[in-house]
């Protein structure tokens, strides 16, 4: 199967790339041209065809030429299946801020819809985040990115509605795993059980919900499966979720048990954020088929032999 990528330099990116890899997919990539494509794996940088973009090489020129080198004999062959996962991801924002977040997160998805329905290419897996779900509602932005991401969604349902696009969208939690170097929590507490310094936190009330990279990637191929295999019953939009939310405080307990030493955190060191999350969102559906099934202690003890 022919797969198109966004956001294959980002963490999740790079492991559904592996895996697309892996299991003897033909894979390309668009990339912004500032992306570091040279920090990708080996086996990254040697199997996927990536594309920069920029004003002299716009989206479509890129999915067109794709479309056009993956042409054999007398019927064309497009990339099946596109998994949108580029986005600009900012918990608070500032003025200057604000054009590339448009511009990251609504214009260029809505450039890569409107070059695949001219391809005719027209399965498309797009990624959402819980932050889109404040206080548990349909729809109540955390911030400026959620309310992009919602803007994003509604635009790809224009595509579904009347270009013909079969979309399945996946909101996703948090996540962790190996080579996750985004600064998270639990990069945090793996820093200071090595270090033994103290860390600030909120007073830790707020549950948190968060799934280990293997069983998000899970959740990627099997839409991409369904779409592939023109299950179209199941385009929707889905919940990646843990389904069992915990506190933060017992995150940390798990966390100091399976690392086997007693953290310095300084509970209430910091205050809540803003809008923070404290009952995460629990009214999604999950994809059928797609269950977790990495717990939280056994993901902990990858995520530290494995970074």
């Amino acid at each position: 199967m022919k797969i198109l990528m966004t956001g294959i330099t980002g963490f999740i990116g790079q492991h559904l790339g592996e895996r697309l890899i892996n299991d003897g997919h033909e894979v390309f990539a668009i990339v912004r041209p500032t992306s570091k494509i040279a920090e990708l794996s080996e086996n990254l940088r040697r199997n996927v065809k990536c594309y920069a973009y920029d004003n002299n090489n716009s989206v479509l020129n890129i999915i067109n030429k794709i479309c056009v080198s993956t042409q054999t004999g007398g019927g064309g062959r497009t990339p099946f299946v596109v998994y949108h996962l580029a986005a600009n991801s900012l918990n608070a924002h500032k003025f200057e801020d604000i054009q590339a977040l448009i511009q990251s997160n609504i214009t260029f998805g809505t450039e890569i819809l409107e070059a695949m329905v001219a391809n005719n290419i027209y399965n498309f897996v797009n990624v959402g985040s819980y932050f889109q779900h404040f206080d548990n509602a349909e729809y109540s932005p955390v911030n400026l990115y959620a309310a992009t991401k919602e803007s994003f969604s509604a635009i790809v349902k224009y595509y579904v509605e009347v270009r013909n696009l079969k979309c399945i969208e996946l909101q996703l939690v948090n996540t962790y795993g190996a080579d996750d170097k985004r600064g998270k929590i639990f990069g945090l507490l793996k820093k200071i059980s090595e270090t033994g310094e103290k860390l600030k936190m909120s007073p830790g009330k707020q549950f948190f919900d968060i799934v280990y990279i293997d069983d998000v990637i899970e959740a990627f191929i099997l839409a991409g499966k369904y779409l592939s295999e023109s299950k179209y019953e199941h385009c929707g939009t889905y919940g990646v979720s843990s389904t069992n939310p915990i506190s933060l405080r017992e995150v940390v307990k798990i966390f100091e048990n399976v690392a086997g030493k007693n953290f310095s955190i300084e509970w209430g060191g910091r205050p809540y954020q803003n809008r923070e999350i404290m009952n995460p969102w629990n009214s999604y559906k999950l994809l059928p088929g797609w269950q977790p099934k990495i717990p939280l202690h056994e993901g902990i003890k990858k995520f530290l032999e494995q970074n």
